[in-house]
């Protein structure tokens, strides 16, 4: 069974919140500093929220939460949103499989499904999610009086075409969320 909710206390989020997609969570709490916590129940998380004086806590919840696994001897869906190469593959194992895809690669972020729509939904949910903090990173240079002309995003080592043709070594194996920054 999945855990379908992630409590993250503390990470790049405004306020503490509840995700029921790893997808949304992971990019919040790769590469920084970060409290999380992840959880079979939204209940269980809510009570984890409480534990930590958070009486209300932001919850970001998709349709659908809690109803990923898939079942015992079924069909499965291995999503990796962040890996050497992203997409939805068929196996775990083997060469064709998507623990390749993500073994020894530093924040990789993948799940397994039920249907191939979750899974989707799932690779979806990351991309946002990333957007999201450079979106946050670069508002928070504005609001410290930096103008766009003075700031430089470094994206080195973090965002780079793979050339899905080749075996090669990539730099994706590399790639840190914590190499996002701005600077003047």
């Amino acid at each position: 069974m999945n855990k379908e909710y992630y409590a993250v206390f503390r990470g790049r989020v405004n306020e503490p919140t509840i995700f029921s997609s790893w997808g949304d969570a992971h990019p919040r709490v790769t590469g920084c500093i970060s409290i999380h916590k992840s959880f079979f129940t939204i209940e269980d998380a809510r009570k984890y929220m409480s534990e930590r004086g958070v009486t209300a806590p932001k919850e970001i919840l998709k349709p659908g939460a809690g109803d990923t696994s898939p079942l015992l001897h079924s069909e499965a869906f291995y999503a990796v949103a962040h890996g050497k190469r992203t997409g939805i593959l068929s196996y775990w194992y083997g060469t064709i499989g998507s623990e390749p895809e993500v073994k020894e690669i530093s924040g990789a972020c993948h799940k397994r499904f039920k249907t191939r729509a979750q899974a989707e939904a799932f690779i979806e949910d990351w991309k946002e999610s990333y957007a999201d903090v450079w979106r946050r990173a670069i508002k928070e240079g504005l609001d410290k009086d930096r103008r766009p002309h003075d700031m430089k995003v470094k994206v080195k080592g973090i965002l780079r075409a793979i050339d899905r043709d080749t075996e090669g070594t990539d730099d994706l194996d590399k790639v840190k969320l914590d190499k996002l920054s701005l600077t003047e």
